[in-house]
């Protein structure tokens, strides 16, 4: 079986990102592994000729929620806190659970050349990048402009919760101390 080497170093590139997304200690760092395994999804999809999902993995994963996750790290400040840090019994269910969720994906694509001959080819101009943007960002019956605008004030309220969360209330001082300085 003679693999393209592309999609070997795509499919590295995603392994590793999923692996150091699970194995990291710090938040932040696994967070930035995610970034690389969204990134090498979108390269597959590329490989796979479907430019939209590509185009949809980098915008909605990589540019919306991933930033909105790091930024709310970055937000609450406790990088360097024990409690952030995943201990060897979350690597090890970690390590379990993916490891199962390989078995499975292995079991469901070996009998994928059978699925593969029965691929028929798309409509012309099916789902092309025109008829999905009018048919997202309608706001016509069967549209989803306003799905996208609730999906926007959802994002914004949790921003604001991570805010509020995040901020530590300021210490009390004694007000003779105040009156020194």
């Amino acid at each position: 079986m003679n693999a393209d080497p592309v999609f070997l170093a795509v499919a590295a590139a995603m392994v590793a990102g999923a692996l150091g997304t699970a194995l990291c200690k710090n938040v932040l760092h696994a967070a930035l592994s995610l970034v690389l395994c969204f990134f090498a999804t979108a390269i597959l999809y590329l490989l796979l000729h479907a430019e939209f999902n590509a185009l949809a993995q980098t915008m909605v994963y990589v540019g919306g929620i991933l930033v909105f996750m790091v930024f709310a790290i970055l937000m609450t400040s406790r990088l360097g806190e024990k409690d952030l840090e995943s201990g060897a019994g979350r690597r090890a269910a970690a390590l379990l659970v993916s490891g199962a969720f390989l078995f499975a994906v292995v079991q469901a694509v070996s009998g994928a050349e059978e699925l593969l001959s029965l691929r028929k080819a798309a409509n012309e101009g099916f789902a092309s990048f025109g008829d999905v943007g009018r048919l997202l960002l309608s706001p016509a019956e069967g549209g989803q402009l306003v799905a996208f605008e609730l999906a926007t004030a959802l994002l914004l309220a949790a921003l604001v919760g991570v805010v509020a969360v995040a901020r530590r209330p300021a210490p009390k001082s004694d007000p003779e101390e105040e009156e020194r300085r």
